[in-house]
């Protein structure tokens, strides 16, 4: 059920609840990081009656959320560098506790403030090898009850002094009319009286004994501070009763939106983080290496999704699916989890793909899947395909297979819309298929989609549109990879014309006599989309490619028929010469079609535009 605002509560009653563990951190929280001004300033503000914003707690009272994620308690004793992060409290067992989604900075600061201590480096000390409180001195939060500031003499118009102090630097402050440093945390220990008069009397004793009992302002001051902290209740507070982690997830990033952008990725590395502490870097590695390797922009969303669907774990980017168990099962397997994704990516760029002809990186995840899975503990080895798939001796047959159904997802767009829905779908094809020795089960995802939004199947006006691809267009490449399936994946390849684009120039036109007279013709010569689509391009080899360069296709191609590395798929008949480019390039238009639309049979094609749209699986 949603929450809503409860009765606003004194800093005291919180920081009592903190002190009893009734208030702590989600691991999606990051380390407190207000510096020791930022403290002061927060006590000021709450001197001078200054609003500082709202809390927001979620009470926890399923019990699979508190088993299965992680919280903590909050800093007390806080020491640059070397107590920085949270404790770890088990809530297993735990009695009542509201975990704190906004507000920490604040309840941490007041926490410390109050009750603990903050301790930095003194300057010009050198780091030392493990916490040293001799070079970082604990500091205590301390007010001059004295006088007050001038807001004018002060950057952060300041009205109250507060201070956090060393021992050593308490002592040096003089003992005079304008200093009288009260050591904050003090006033919880004042006693809880029921009337103004009788804490102005314990003010006044205090004071009297402090040699500063005809100050005003100190007077002022210390009442003042005991008002604010243990009277008014001055910490209004949301409360969260959902048990829905993703909900919660949603109101932390929103709640948030005024600080650092988060998004739901941090929030979930936190959640996995608090289950495996070095799983930011094991997942950034993975990262690093993709990006460095093969030029991939990859980032740890997929790397993430690829763990949970690799694990057979529920594909949605959802919190549950990073509770203590699911991570457990991802840390005991990432070795291997890592090297499929790399193993993934290594094939997708011998296959010729670049982050641009890459058009969604969810594709990459069924193939992970399949690499991890198939062939484990059997003549493959323990570490099952993705060990081998790249090895040029082995598995030829099914890294063309694997490139085959690639190369037609990325150029249907399938991955588009609900992509989840899709890697469900496609994970529980090649689970049931993993045994098939013909290998990775392209028919079998052809058949479960045909016909619906994910068909893989070539129509005639699907197949026109692709036709009309352009050089630089980002699935030229897969296209012509599909038309040219045999190509040695292990080569350097380019997707240069046929007829040289340099023949289609102006000036060069300008001096074909079969032009002059006929502006049609002219204009189909002119026309780029006619000379750069896919009709007029291949793929070849680099070494081809080099010794090619703007040679006449019929000077260059015509001695080397049938000796050619790649097939340029020329049409029966047609003429090579450059007087006869229309005739050449509808020829070939009608051959590439034929070719497209026979990757998955020309029975299959017309089934599929036969059925009736099934809708898409959700």
């Amino acid at each position: 059920m949603p929450g809503g605002y409860e009765k606003a509560i004194t800093i005291e009653s919180a920081m009592r609840s903190i002190a009893e563990r009734r208030y702590l951190l989600p691991s999606i929280q990051r380390k407190f990081t207000w510096d020791m001004d930022q403290v002061c300033r927060l006590f000021d503000s709450i001197m001078r009656h200054y609003p500082i914003n709202s809390l927001m707690l979620w009470k926890v009272d399923a019990a699979e959320i508190r088993t299965g994620f992680r919280f903590y308690e909050f800093l007390t004793k806080y020491a640059e560098r070397y107590a920085e992060n949270n404790p770890d409290f088990d809530t297993k067992g735990h009695g009542e506790f509201f975990a704190v989604i906004d507000g920490q900075q604040r309840l941490t600061s007041l926490y410390i403030g109050l009750k603990g201590t903050y301790a930095v480096k003194r300057p010009r000390a050198w780091w030392p090898k493990a916490y040293d409180p001799a070079i970082l001195p604990p500091r205590t939060l301390h007010l001059n009850l004295a006088k007050p500031l001038d807001p004018e003499q002060n950057d952060d118009q300041l009205t109250f002094e507060f201070q956090f102090l060393t021992v050593d630097a308490l002592a040096k402050k003089p003992k005079d009319s304008e200093n009288l440093w009260f050591e904050v945390g003090e006033i919880l220990q004042f006693p809880a009286v029921e009337t103004d008069d009788e804490i102005l009397d314990h003010v006044m004793e205090y004071l009297d004994r402090a040699g500063h009992g005809t100050n005003s302002f100190a007077r002022k001051t210390l009442l003042r501070l005991y008002f604010a902290i243990r009277r008014e209740a001055t910490l209004n507070y949301f409360v969260e009763e959902s048990q829905d982690i993703g909900r919660v997830l949603d109101i932390f990033i929103r709640t948030n939106e005024g600080g650092t952008p988060l998004r739901f990725s941090d929030l979930l590395m936190s959640i996995m983080s608090a289950n495996w502490e070095d799983a930011r870097d094991r997942v950034d590695e993975v990262v690093n290496l993709v990006r460095v390797e093969f030029g991939f922009s990859i980032d740890r969303d997929l790397i993430m999704k690829a763990a949970v669907m690799i694990t057979d774990a529920d594909v949605h980017f959802q919190a549950r699916n990073f509770d203590a168990g699911n991570v457990d099962r991802i840390k005991g397997s990432w070795d291997d989890i890592r090297d499929a994704v790399v193993a993934t990516f290594r094939l997708i760029a011998s296959f010729g793909l670049n982050d641009a002809s890459l058009r969604s990186k969810n594709a990459v995840l069924p193939i992970a899947y399949y690499l991890f899975h198939k062939g484990r503990d059997s003549t493959t080895g323990a570490r099952g395909r993705f060990g081998t798939i790249n090895t040029p001796t082995a598995h030829r047959g099914d890294r063309m297979t694997i490139r085959t159904w690639l190369m037609m997802s990325l150029l249907r767009g399938v991955f588009g819309r609900s992509a989840d829905s899709l890697l469900i779908g496609l994970r529980r094809i090649i689970r049931d298929n993993i045994n098939d020795p013909e290998g990775f089960p392209l028919d079998q995802i052809v058949a479960e989609y045909l016909g619906r939004p994910r068909d893989l199947t070539f129509d005639d006006g699907f197949v026109d549109r692709l036709l009309t691809t352009q050089k630089d267009d980002p699935t030229c490449y897969s296209i012509l990879a599909l038309l040219q399936p045999d190509v040695d994946i292990q080569q350097q390849l380019h997707a240069d014309h046929l007829h040289p684009a340099a023949d289609f120039r102006a000036e060069r036109l300008d001096k074909r006599s079969f032009l002059e007279g006929d502006l049609e013709l002219r204009a189909f010569y002119e026309n780029r989309s006619n000379w750069n689509g896919i009709c007029n391009l291949w793929l070849l080899t680099e070494n081809e490619n080099t010794s090619k360069q703007d040679k006449p296709l019929q000077d260059w191609l015509e001695p080397r028929l049938g000796r050619t590395t790649l097939d340029p798929l020329i049409p029966p008949g047609a003429s090579l010469d450059f007087a006869d480019f229309k005739d050449f390039v509808e020829r070939r238009r009608a051959l590439l079609k034929r070719k497209l639309q026979a990757l998955v049979g020309d029975e299959v094609v017309g089934v599929a535009a036969a059925r009736p749209d099934l809708g898409d699986e959700d």
